[in-house]
C-alpha cells in the first residue's frame, strides 16, 4: 500500500520526464508512516499474544478448578454413602438383636456347648463382664467370599462397614438379663462402589495399603493377589473398570498420605478423564470421624470430561478468532487512517513542488523564507544568505530551440542547482520562468558567494548549446547574492539579492554580484 501511495505521489507531482526534488520529505513521510504501521502492528500482535496467553491460563485454571470442585463433590457424595451404609448396618443389627428369640437361641446354644465342654470365648462388648461367655454372629451382605445374606460364625474377607449390636437374653435359672454375644451386620465395598458408580455416573476403585490389608484380611486372600501383582503397593478391593485402572495406576503419582488438591487429566481411548483420589479411614474411625486417624487406603475416582474440555477448547478457539478479527479490523482502520494522512501529506507537499523541474515552487519558498528570516532575527549571530539565479538570454533560447527544448534546459539547470545545495537545511526553488532561488541558512556572504560562483561554473560546464547568446555559445546564468549580516537598514534580503542580480546583468551577465567582501567565509550547520 505504501509503495502504491509513493507511486501515486510521484506521478502526481511530476510530469513524464520530471523528477521529484529529493529534498522534499515525501519519501521521509512515507517511511515514517510505514514504520508506524510496523510498530503498531507489532504492538497489537504482542498485546494479542499476551491476551491469548492470559486467556489460556485463565480458561485452564477455570477448567481445573471446576473439575476439582466436581471431584470434591463426588468425594462428599461417597462419604455420605458410607455414612448411610454404616447407619443402615447398625440399624439392621439393632433390629435383629431386639428380637428375644435370637438371644434365647444363643443362650441355649451356649448351654449345650457347656454341657459337652468349654465354650469358645469371645471378647465381650465394651462395658460388659470380661468373663461372659458369648458367641459373635456375623451377617454379611454380598461379601467377597462368604455366601451373601447368610448368618455365619466365620469371616473370610475384609468387610468395610459393620454394624455390631449386643445380644441379650433372660437366664431361666436366675431370671436375670445376661449378655450372651453380639450380632455383626456388615457389607463390603463391592456393593457400595457399584451402586455409587451407577448413581453418579463415575468410575471408582478402592485401593487398600499392603500393610493394612495383611493385618486385617486372611493371608490366603492377599497372597494370591500380590503374587499376581508383585509390583503393587496396594490391594484393589474393588474397581468398576479394571482395564482403565490398570492403564492409569502406572501413570498416577499417589502421595503417601493420600491427600491431593488437584485433579489429573489422562487421555485414553480418544477420551479425556479427570482422576482424583482421597484417603479412606478404617470403618470405625470413619464412623467416629477421627481427624487424626491414619488412612488405610484411598478411593480413586475417574470420569469422562471430554465434553467439558471440548467446551473449554471451543471457548479458547472463539477467543483466538476474536483476537484475529480484532487485529484485522484495527490494522484495516490503522492503514486507512495512515493512508488518508499520507495522501493528505503528499498532496500538501506536492502543492509546494514545481511540476516542471521538481524543485520547490514560489509558494513554498515564501513560507520557508519567512520562517528562516524569523529564526535569523531571533538569533542575530546566525546569518542567512539568499542567491537569485537567472538564465541568460533564455527568451532567445526558446525562440531558437523551441519551448520543449527550453523546458529540458530548465530541468538540467535545476538538477545542477540541486547538487550545489548539499545540506538538508538548504532550499532550491524555482521562482518563476527562468529564475531560481537558493536559500542558505547559517551561511555568511562569502560562503554564499563561493557557492554562487561554483554554481555558475557548474551550469556553464553542462555545455548546453545556446547559439543566440551574446556571451558564450552555451547556456550561462547570472547570480545575485545577499546576506542578512550585510543588509542596509530597512533593506530586505530578497530585494538586496535582486538588486545585485540586476547589477550583475548590467555588468555583462554570467557573473556573481556583489564582489567578495574582506571577511572569511563561514558556513555552519548540517
Amino acid at each position: 500500500m505504501i509503495s502504491r501511495i509513493m507511486h501515486h505521489a510521484a506521478m502526481h507531482c511530476r510530469r513524464q520526464k520530471g523528477r521529484l526534488n529529493m529534498r522534499l520529505p515525501i519519501s521521509r513521510t512515507l517511511r515514517r508512516n510505514r514504520n508506524l504501521i510496523i510498530c503498531f502492528t507489532l504492538i497489537i500482535l504482542i498485546v494479542d499474544a499476551v491476551f491469548l496467553a492470559i486467556n489460556y491460563v485463565s480458561l485452564k485454571e477455570t477448567l481445573y478448578s471446576s473439575l476439582l470442585q466436581q471431584s470434591r463433590r463426588h468425594q462428599d457424595e461417597f462419604k455420605l454413602n458410607l455414612k448411610m451404609a454404616y447407619s443402615s448396618m447398625l440399624q439392621i443389627s439393632t433390629m435383629i438383636t431386639s428380637s428375644s428369640g435370637l438371644g434365647q437361641s444363643l443362650l441355649n446354644e451356649e448351654e449345650k456347648k457347656a454341657a459337652v465342654g468349654k465354650p469358645e470365648q469371645v471378647p465381650p462388648l465394651e462395658g460388659q463382664d470380661s468373663t461372659a461367655s458369648a458367641r459373635r454372629k456375623t451377617y454379611q451382605f454380598g461379601s467377597m467370599e462368604n455366601k451373601p445374606n447368610q448368618l455365619s460364625t466365620q469371616q473370610n474377607s475384609y468387610n468395610w462397614l459393620r454394624g455390631v449390636s449386643p445380644v441379650w437374653a433372660v437366664d431361666p435359672a436366675t431370671q436375670e438379663k445376661v449378655y450372651v454375644g453380639s450380632l455383626e451386620v456388615s457389607t463390603s465395598f463391592k456393593e457400595i462402589v457399584q451402586l455409587y458408580s451407577k448413581l453418579f455416573r463415575v468410575d471408582a476403585a478402592v485401593l487398600l495399603s499392603r500393610d493394612y490389608v495383611r493385618s486385617k484380611m486372611w493371608n490366603s486372600a492377599t497372597k494370591a493377589y500380590f503374587e499376581r501383582h508383585p509390583e503393587a503397593n496396594h490391594y484393589v478391593e474393588v474397581s468398576t473398570s479394571w482395564e482403565m485402572l490398570q492403564k492409569m495406576l502406572p501413570r498416577l503419582f499417589v502421595k503417601e498420605n493420600y491427600q491431593t488438591d488437584k485433579v489429573e487429566l489422562f487421555f485414553e481411548n480418544s477420551k479425556y478423564y479427570s482422576v482424583y483420589y482421597f484417603p479412606l479411614l478404617d470403618y470405625q474411625m470413619a464412623a467416629d470421624e477421627d481427624p487424626y486417624a491414619d488412612p488405610v487406603g484411598f478411593l480413586l475416582i475417574w470420569e469422562d470430561v471430554s465434553d467439558q474440555l471440548a467446551r473449554s477448547a471451543t471457548n479458547f478457539l472463539v477467543n483466538i478468532i476474536l483476537a484475529v478479527l480484532a487485529v484485522v479490523f484495527i490494522e484495516a482502520g490503522l492503514l486507512w487512517i495512515l493512508n488518508r494522512e499520507t495522501r493528505l501529506s503528499v498532496a500538501e507537499q506536492c502543492a509546494a513542488v514545481d511540476e516542471l523541474t521538481g524543485l520547490f515552487n514560489r509558494r513554498y519558498l515564501d513560507d520557508m523564507l519567512d520562517n528562516e528570516l524569523n529564526r535569523a532575527e531571533k538569533s542575530r549571530d546566525t546569518p542567512l544568505s539568499l542567491i537569485i539565479c537567472d538564465v541568460d538570454y533564455f527568451k532567445r533560447y526558446n525562440d531558437t530551440y523551441g519551448h520543449k527544448t527550453g523546458d529540458e534546459c530548465l530541468r538540467k539547470i535545476a538538477d545542477c542547482l540541486r547538487q550545489q545545495a548539499r545540506r538538508s537545511s538548504d532550499c532550491v526553488a524555482r521562482y518563476g520562468g527562468e529564475e531560481f532561488v537558493i536559500v542558505l541558512p547559517r551561511t555568511d556572504l562569502n560562503a554564499a558567494m563561493d557557492i554562487a560562483e561554483t554554481t555558475r561554473k557548474a551550469v556553464a560546464s553542462l555545455g548546453i548549446p545556446h547559439a543566440s547568446s551574446d556571451i558564450l555559445p552555451v547556456v550561462t546564468i547570472t547570480l545575485g547574492v545577499a546576506c542578512t549580516a550585510h543588509l542596509a537598514e530597512y533593506d530586505s534580503l530578497f530585494e538586496a539579492a535582486d538588486r545585485h542580480l540586476y547589477l550583475a546583468k548590467n555588468r555583462g551577465r554570467n557573473r556573481v554580484e556583489p564582489e567578495r567582501v574582506s571577511l572569511p567565509a563561514r558556513r555552519t550547520g548540517a
